[in-house]
């Protein structure tokens, strides 16, 4: 993982400082009494579901991936080279977390195929959380047209993923191209005759609603977390504000959301009556137990893998996609 260790060392600093200037801002003393509230018992719950949600999307990643490859990795070793890519969540739209498919190509699994399994995972958490978020349009000004939007772009896409008329078009594209642009273009072609496979029938239907579960089961520890801090805010928009913020979070395509996702968080909790301390203290034990919780599983597997000889193939070998 030595030559992923600058983006992360600069996103956990960046992490850092955003999250102790959230509390200084607000007030030191309550935000700190707010966060020890939870409790041991409270953190442990929330972690057990943000578990969950992780065991829930590598659960699809796997039929995805063996659906399209054929490939059977033993388990334990799969879900390593999953989790190992947590290490790389705070990347731009989580695009490090493609390091799995450098690990896999050791398995003689082709890029194509761990890259659309990438894509089409991307694509229906966007879906899943854009229906989390859908109740935002009713319950907090301003957000609907948001939500409205990404919903027309998302849903918009689904049909031309697969459209044999456009990938006729595209293929036709890449005849008349010089050698460079034709390949990256024939690259593109096979990463969506590939996503095709995945966005129709039961695998899009079954993918859907593993997300939908396994992004509810972080959204259900949103809402837990609120009651654990004594706070009266209904389940729904619990749901609806975690939602919002890692929609808004995604879409500003910055590392891991920072900023952005935290923001959101804050003042919608702060709309729904929520004290500015407790929203402050409630967003960073959200942000921990969900994004860094990742980062720190993903770190530290990453880590045993490589005690163990076992590191994502060479630079070299990545460049070859012929």
């Amino acid at each position: 993982m030595g030559r992923f260790q600058k983006p992360i060392i600069l996103s956990l600093i960046a992490a850092i400082g955003l999250y102790f200037g959230a509390m200084f801002l607000g007030d030191f003393k309550e935000t700190g009494a707010a966060i020890a509230e939870l409790g041991t018992v409270g953190w442990l719950v929330i972690l057990l579901l943000s578990l969950v949600n992780y065991g829930l999307r590598y659960w699809r990643w796997e039929w995805y991936l063996t659906k399209l490859s054929g490939s059977r990795i033993p388990h334990r070793r799969h879900l390593a080279y999953y989790v190992s890519g947590f290490a790389l969540s705070t990347t731009p739209g989580k695009a490090g977390e493609t390091v799995r498919s450098l690990y896999l190509k050791q398995h003689d699994v082709s890029f194509n195929h761990t890259l659309s399994t990438f894509f089409v995972e991307r694509f229906q958490d966007l879906l899943t959380i854009v229906l989390m978020a859908s109740a935002a349009a009713f319950l907090f000004e301003g957000y609907g047209l948001v939500v409205a939007l990404t919903a027309m772009v998302v849903l918009g896409s689904l049909p031309l993923l697969h459209s044999p008329f456009i990938l006729t078009k595209m293929n036709a594209l890449s005849a008349t191209l010089s050698a460079k642009p034709a390949k990256l273009l024939q690259h593109l072609l096979d990463l969506l005759n590939s996503s095709a496979v995945l966005l129709k029938n039961k695998e899009l239907l079954g993918g859907i609603l593993i997300g939908i579960t396994a992004w509810m089961a972080e959204g259900v520890g949103f809402w837990y977390l609120l009651v654990c801090l004594g706070q009266d805010v209904q389940l729904v928009a619990a749901v609806s504000i975690y939602g919002v913020a890692v929609l808004v979070g995604a879409i500003s395509f910055l590392p891991g959301g920072l900023g952005s996702t935290e923001a959101v968080m804050g003042l919608l909790l702060i709309a729904s009556g929520v004290p500015e301390p407790v929203a402050i203290a409630a967003t960073l034990i959200c942000r921990i137990a969900t994004l860094w919780f990742a980062v720190f599983i993903g770190l530290i597997v990453a880590g045993i893998l490589a005690l163990n000889g076992i590191v994502p193939i060479s630079g070299k070998e990545v460049t070859d996609l012929g």
